[in-house]
């Protein structure tokens, strides 16, 4: 069976990318091992040519490894807040389970909604400082000068439900759709 492919800002992007991944990360080790064990085997000896071709070959192999070790590191979101926010998300611009990282904390968000000027979000985990994400999102929106956002973080549901309810209100405005690519770029 085969699975269907996702995109940033859907829901079950991180699980899908970490298959990918992994397996993208397994394939690049196999093919240095098989030139590494195709110049040892026809030479006899380790000091040829392929071997080195081998060992430059490890490392797009590390950097991949690296991503592995990212994606292992998001935790997953769940299916019940996912729909339960569909439902209510109406007309307002949505993404999903995106995990932003920072150069001092990551922050695992189930939800981005984007109305107007208001930027608000939904974290399921306790763990997520999210004055700390409202902080990092204000500072890169002023490096990629949009202005005048609010962003506001919530941990409880209910609370951002209510907002979510105050945004389907208001007017859409000019900046909703390069936010969420800033998003998309921002996260995992």
């Amino acid at each position: 069976m085969r699975t269907q492919k996702r995109h940033k800002g859907e829901f079950g992007y991180p699980p899908y990318e970490r298959k990918r991944v992994i397996i993208r990360t397994a394939a690049y080790f196999l093919i240095s091992l098989a030139v590494f064990l195709l110049g040892y085997l026809s030479t006899g000896k380790k000091e040829n040519l392929l071997t080195i071709v081998a060992v430059l070959g490890m490392l797009p192999s590390s950097k991949s490894l690296v991503s592995v070790i990212m994606y292992c590191k998001i935790p997953r979101f769940s299916e019940e807040v996912h729909q339960e926010i569909a439902a209510q998300e109406g007309e307002v611009s949505v993404i999903y389970s995106l995990y932003l990282t920072s150069y001092r904390k990551n922050f695992p968000v189930n939800c981005f909604a984007v109305r107007g000027s208001n930027l608000i979000g939904y974290t399921e985990f306790p763990g997520c400082d999210a004055s700390a994400c409202e902080t990092h999102i204000q500072d890169l929106m002023k490096q990629n000068r949009i202005k005048n956002m609010t962003v506001k973080i919530f941990h409880e549901k209910s609370r951002f439900a209510e907002r979510l309810a105050q945004l389907q209100n208001l007017e859409h405005g000019k900046k909703e759709e390069e936010v969420l690519a800033l998003l998309c770029d921002i996260s995992l």
